[in-house]
C-alpha cells in the first residue's frame, strides 16, 4: 500500500499525516488548506487590481491521478498565466474537488475546481473556483456525454479538450486571497490561494456526471491559525 492515501477511511484526510514522515513533515510544518473565508474574518483589503488574467483558448489533455480529473494544456498551446501581486504565474493544471473544500461564509457548493500556477521561482498560487448547477433543465444526451467522458477509465486515457479559459471565471471577480497549502499529500505549503466569493454555473448533467464518476474528493477544512485573510474591492 506504500504512501496509498484515500479520502474515508483508515487512510482519510484525518490520518494522511499517520501515512508517512513525508505527509506528517508538511502538514505539521506549514499552515494547512482549506479554510473556512467568513467575510467577518477578514483582517485587510487588497486592491482588485493586484490579479490579472492573461488566458487564451486552450486544448487541455485530461488525465486521471490523486482520485480526481486533472486537465493540462497540451504541448505547444499558448501559455496562460496570471499576475498577482506583480508576480506572475504559469497555469499548469485544473483539477476538481466534491463538494467544494473551501467554504464561503460557512457555505459548502457542490464543487470546486482548481486552477494550479507556479512562478518561475517554483512559487504556488491556486485560484479555487465554487460551482453550483445552472437552472436549465437537464439534457439527457448532453448528461450521457458528460458520464462517458468523466469515467476514469477514458479520463485516464488522455482525451482532448478545448476550454476558453476565461469563460471558467465568475461574473463577479471579489476574491479571498490567504496563504496555506496544497489540499493533497503532502500537503506542503505555502501556497497563495486566491478563492474566488462567487459562484460559477454549471450544466446540471456534467455536474451531476462528477458525482457519479468521481465522488468525494474533498479535504474538510482546517483550523485558520489567526493568519490573516484578505477581501478584494
Amino acid at each position: 500500500m506504500g504512501m496509498d492515501w484515500y479520502y474515508q477511511g483508515d487512510r482519510g484526510p484525518e490520518k494522511w499525516k499517520d501515512i508517512c514522515a513525508i505527509f506528517k513533515e508538511a502538514e505539521e510544518g506549514s499552515l494547512q488548506s482549506p479554510i473556512c473565508l467568513n467575510q467577518k474574518d477578514v483582517t485587510n483589503w487588497i486592491a482588485s487590481g493586484l490579479l490579472q488574467f492573461d488566458y487564451h483558448p486552450t486544448t487541455f489533455e485530461t488525465s486521471y491521478y490523486n482520485h480526481t480529473l486533472h486537465l493540462a494544456p497540451i504541448a505547444n498551446e499558448s501559455i496562460n498565466h496570471v499576475v498577482f501581486n506583480h508576480k506572475r504565474y504559469v497555469l499548469e493544471d485544473i483539477h476538481f474537488h466534491l463538494p467544494s473544500e473551501h467554504l464561503i461564509d460557512e457555505k459548502s457548493f457542490p464543487l470546486e475546481f482548481h486552477m494550479v500556477h507556479r512562478s518561475p521561482k517554483n512559487e504556488l498560487l491556486v485560484i479555487g473556483i465554487m460551482a453550483e448547477p445552472t437552472m436549465v433543465p437537464l439534457n439527457e444526451k448532453m448528461a450521457n456525454l458528460d458520464r462517458k467522458a468523466l469515467n476514469p477509465r477514458n479520463s485516464a486515457r488522455g482525451l482532448l479538450v478545448p476550454i476558453d479559459l476565461m469563460q471558467l471565471l465568475p461574473d463577479e471577480l471579489g476574491f479571498f486571497h490567504y496563504s496555506g497549502s496544497l489540499t493533497t499529500p503532502p500537503t506542503s505549503g505555502p501556497v497563495n490561494w486566491v478563492v474566488f466569493k462567487s459562484p460559477v454555473y454549471m450544466r446540471q448533467g456534467l455536474l451531476e456526471a462528477f458525482k457519479e464518476q468521481i465522488g468525494k474528493t474533498n479535504r474538510p477544512v482546517q483550523p485558520r491559525k489567526n493568519r490573516p485573510i484578505y477581501l478584494s474591492k
